[in-house]
């Protein structure tokens, strides 16, 4: 059987470690499944650790946790825009985002139809490019908040466009611009409530960004695209059990394309795992400036150089994976592993790719 483990020591010394050294609120974001490690029973985990305010990305994932947790405070990043969404926003009593005028229209009315006061955070788009007030477009969140009066703001944030680069004039440039809204709200008599702009990298990289608050995903799980300079552990790793052992002679073919043959004959544990479960899985490339072409290129071409290999780990070993991964099994090289069919063999995998069907289990 497959399954992704979860070390809960891990995540709560993750939070500890994020809440020593940014001294903000800390905010969980527990979109896409709570990054693979499941929103139920993530959710629950830091609400016993005293966390209060949650942020999703999409409803449906504000309607699964509004069920764990009917007290905590639900804060939808996302805003929405049709009658049917916002009313579901409005009945579980969920902190809405809102990004233009007319969805804050849409919010009060349908507010004001039930009878009661929405908190609203307040998004502005100071480079992200998908959703919030533009800078220049500062007065119409305040005509919103002055004139709707059944929204109640409690809080404002933006989202960095590239604090994983080395682009820091970009970040810093996001960063004056939104401290130019929150200064017009403030001049207009608004208070902007809980103020957030850093995610995980910005939280670690950039300590005049941690401001009230700071949305962490990535960090929890250990996993962060800038140096880790935290001591973060890595959460999650994908184990199954070894269903069959046999040796292969030299010159034979293991996986698809015949991409591996072997040298030597070999004792090899074949593991029911692969791309289904989300093995190795990553992300695809998804730009494609020239520039962006020349650096896959070169990353590419680095690749020659180094001698990397995918591995997984039987018996407190490391076991070279032979040929590609399959769609649901992979082949390990366990000549030098006493080991034997129904022993365990773990892999350090991205819980994020790996498929929701994957029981997880905590421990």
């Amino acid at each position: 059987m497959t399954t992704l483990v979860i070390q809960k020591d891990r995540i709560l010394g993750n939070l500890e470690a994020l809440r020593i050294h940014t001294d903000s609120m800390i905010i969980p974001v527990l979109k896409g499944n709570a990054y693979g490690l499941g929103d139920f029973e993530l959710a629950r985990i830091l609400s016993n650790a005293d966390v209060k305010l949650f942020g999703v990305s999409r409803l449906e994932e504000a309607e699964r946790l509004a069920t764990v947790l009917p007290d905590a405070e639900i804060l939808l990043m996302s805003p929405y825009s049709t009658e049917e969404d916002v009313e579901k926003i409005v009945n579980l009593n969920l902190t809405a985002t809102i990004g233009s005028y007319d969805s804050a229209v849409l919010l009060n009315g349908i507010a004001e139809k039930s009878g009661v006061k929405c908190r609203v955070h307040i998004k502005f788009d100071t480079g992200m490019g998908r959703y919030g007030f533009l800078p220049e477009e500062v007065e119409k969140a305040v005509q919103a908040v002055k004139y709707l009066t059944n929204l109640e703001v409690t809080g404002c944030f933006t989202h960095l466009s590239n604090c994983f680069g080395r682009d820091k004039k970009s970040v810093l440039r996001q960063h004056t611009l939104f401290l130019g809204c929150i200064d017009t709200l403030r001049k207009a008599g608004i208070n902007p409530g809980l103020c957030h702009i850093a995610n995980s990298a910005a939280a670690i990289l950039y300590p005049q960004l941690r401001l009230d608050g700071v949305r962490i995903g990535s960090a929890l799980l250990g996993r962060v695209l800038v140096k880790n300079k935290l001591g973060l552990k890595k959460v999650g790793r994908l184990e199954s059990t070894i269903c069959d052992i046999r040796w292969l002679p030299a010159g034979h073919n293991i996986g698809y394309a015949n991409t591996y043959k072997t040298k030597k004959p070999v004792r090899i544990a074949v593991i029911p795992v692969g791309y289904a479960d989300g093995l190795f899985v990553e992300k695809t490339k998804d730009t494609f400036r020239f520039r962006d072409i020349l650096r896959y290129g070169f990353s590419d071409f680095k690749l020659l150089f180094r001698s990397e290999r995918l591995t997984c780990e039987i018996n407190g070993k490391q076991a070279h994976i032979l040929g590609r991964v399959g769609l649901c099994s992979v082949v390990a090289d366990i000549s030098s592993i006493d080991c034997k069919p129904g022993d365990l063999a773990a892999f350090d995998v991205n819980p994020l790719f790996v498929n929701s069907n994957v029981e997880r289990r905590y421990i």
